[in-house]
């Protein structure tokens, strides 16, 4: 299993506007978007890898995924990784919840811990094709 780098930090935002704003002021250029039912995310690359903003639109989700009265929570460090099913085993095998089987999203796969078995922090881990 080798994890190669980190993809991006995904913030949970209230609005896109002002984050994206401040990003904006910082030299950082949208690159991406996706909509999906519950959020839509826009990636700002910074190096080799991206600051991904999320707007929940879904209500049930953006309660359990922004606290109240926040503006804003960094909510999970994604990585990538050359091998789903190795990081799972290794996970698994150290007490922590995972989820199973990957999801699919444009051409990667991904999996995310549940931050309260993964010391308080969500991991998400994809792998993408090899180029």
């Amino acid at each position: 299993m080798k994890l190669r780098r980190i993809d991006h930090v995904g913030i949970v935002v209230r609005g896109l506007g002002d984050q994206a704003e401040l990003l904006g002021a910082l030299g950082l250029e949208l690159a991406r978007a996706n909509r999906n039912d519950e959020s839509t995310g826009h990636y700002f690359p910074c190096g080799d890898a991206s600051i991904e903003l999320i707007e929940v639109h879904d209500d049930e989700a953006r309660a359990r995924r922004l606290p109240d009265g926040a503006d804003a929570v960094i909510e999970h460090i994604a990585i990538e990784v050359d091998d789903l099913e190795a990081v799972h085993r290794t996970l698994t095998g150290r007490g922590v919840d995972i989820t199973w089987p990957p999801f699919p999203s444009g051409d990667a796969m991904m999996i995310w811990t549940d931050a309260a078995t993964s010391g308080g922090v969500q991991y998400q881990f994809l792998r993408r094709p090899e180029r």
